[in-house]
């Protein structure tokens, strides 16, 4: 990339090259949604033993339609964390976020009793950097409102080609929650029988969790200067 934006192209080279290789394994015969739901898709049984699914399942990805999504998240919203946070915070953020927000959308969607017996609750398998990237989200807002700042930059050019993706993605984010299908506050907070809301889903946590960062970013920012 251009600005060099190193962090975005490695987490983007992760994200594609698993997409590849869980494709290349399924035309060879095996049954992917099996395979990720025993290996590498985050569920209960992460918590019982199978810690490492934290971690992968944040880079998992089977249908196209969902890396193309999430590429082009990273890519807006990555370039831009990479730009105003710089790489360290970046991916401390994009890490805490999707760990965390898998977490939470246990959590709603099983309750806490699933610690003590992960037969306590059948979710299915979460993956996708869906939850990271909507840290990223929550963090930028913060950074955006706490210096007033326009992310974009004064550039026509860069408001080109910002804008699309990011209005891209919020949108097709909200669209799988029911947007222009349902009512804004079944959209938001699934309180339709047949609606899963935003704020119930690991998007929601990761947004959650994203603000939460970025006000400590932006705490730890004020006390580093004004001890100068």
């Amino acid at each position: 990339m251009r600005n060099n934006y190193l962090v975005t192209s490695v987490l983007l080279s992760i994200n594609i090259s698993v997409y590849i290789l869980l494709n290349i394994l399924a035309w060879n015969g095996i049954e992917i949604d099996s395979f990720v739901k025993a290996y590498i898709g985050f569920d209960p049984q992460a918590f019982h033993g199978a810690y490492w699914k934290h971690v992968t399942a944040i880079f998992v990805h089977v249908e196209f339609h969902h890396i193309f999504g999430n590429s082009l998240g990273i890519l807006a919203f990555g370039t831009l964390s990479e730009k105003y946070f710089g790489k360290r915070i970046y991916i401390l953020v994009y890490i805490i976020s999707g760990l965390l927000a898998q977490t939470y959308y246990l959590a709603v969607f099983c309750g806490v009793d699933l610690l003590i017996d992960v037969n306590n609750c059948d979710m299915g398998s979460v993956f996708g950097a869906s939850t990271s990237i909507w840290g990223l989200i929550g963090a930028l807002l913060v950074y955006s409102i706490a210096h007033k700042k326009d992310l974009f930059g004064s550039s026509i050019r860069s408001t080109l080609l910002y804008v699309p993706l990011i209005a891209i993605y919020i949108v097709g984010t909200l669209m799988s929650h029911g947007l222009f299908k349902e009512n804004l506050l079944d959209v938001l907070w699934g309180f339709g029988p047949h609606t899963y809301g935003f704020m119930e889903h690991g998007h929601g946590g990761g947004f959650i969790i994203g603000v939460i960062l970025g006000l400590l970013i932006m705490t730890l920012r004020l006390n580093k200067y004004s001890y100068r």
